[in-house]
């Protein structure tokens, strides 16, 4: 199944999971198995890159800590964690979290319950001082402008105060985004679902991924992988060719009517 299938453990280990995991931004790797030394696992993979996790057993899930933006947000339902460092930027330990979770304890839900409850994390996110993040290249759309620019466009993020109707909840991309940002710190949050389970008035099986990373990797994904080493050089000329990309898209959209969220503003790179 879905849910189910995703990072297994021993009985052993998941029966010394603390109830909570606290994580932050940027945590050193070494202070986490510090914390958590009978859970965190550890495995270097070249060219020396470190993977930090944690896996819950379905029976027995775990719940998850982030300390980043204005309040701790808690990320309940976890199935797994994990997080990875780049020798290239030492100073920054760990920089991209990974954290999986279901909508609750169970393997399957009604789908107007996973809607209900999948929206009230998002408010929870919201509730915790993340604001919307909107790609840079992409265009400011709301509501329901944003849901249907987001069924032509699989990389564009939904807008989190909107909640849509179960047929169009049912309608929605197998892996749909949402993405935020708060106090240099980015986190998108990915939906995905059993495709072979999608009768309305059924159940279905989901599955929450949320990636957490700061400013710096942020923009280093922005610039793409070849320029990763020197990406602090090379955004400019590539923020410069996604505003572009953005009017352009927003022009388009205004001649067919569609209303653009002039009022939303790009958070500062520092």
């Amino acid at each position: 199944m879905l849910v189910a299938g995703c990072h297994p453990n021993t009985p052993e280990k998941s029966s010394k999971m603390p109830e909570k995991i606290e994580i932050t931004v940027n945590q050193s790797g070494k202070e986490l198995q510090q914390r958590y030394p009978d859970q965190i696992k550890l495995v270097n993979r070249p060219p020396g890159v470190n993977f930090y996790s944690i896996d819950w057993q379905r029976e027995s899930l775990g719940s998850v800590q982030l300390n980043a933006g204005p309040r701790p947000l808690t990320i309940d339902a976890a199935l797994g964690l994990s997080g990875s460092d780049d020798p290239n930027f030492p100073a920054e330990n760990i920089l991209e979290w990974h954290i999986y979770a279901g909508l609750g304890n169970e393997e399957e839900i009604a789908h107007d319950d996973a809607r209900q409850r999948f929206f009230a994390i998002l408010q929870k996110i919201r509730n915790a001082g993340w604001q919307r993040y909107i790609g840079r290249g992409h265009p400011r759309l709301r509501g329901a402008d944003a849901l249907r620019y987001a069924q032509r466009s699989a990389v564009y993020a939904q807008d989190p105060d909107y909640r849509p109707t179960l047929e169009q909840w049912m309608a929605m991309d197998d892996r749909s985004l949402w993405r935020f940002h708060a106090d240099q710190a980015y986190m998108t949050v990915a939906l995905t679902r059993d495709a072979a389970r999608k009768e309305i008035n059924g159940k279905g099986a989901y599955f929450i991924e949320f990636t957490v990373t700061d400013a710096n990797e942020e923009a280093r994904k922005i610039v793409g992988p070849a320029q990763r080493a020197n990406w602090k050089t090379a955004l400019p000329e590539e923020l410069k060719l996604l505003k572009q990309d953005r009017e352009k898209s927003e022009g388009e959209l205004k001649k067919q009517g569609v209303a653009i969220d002039e009022g939303y503003q790009d958070p500062p790179i520092q």
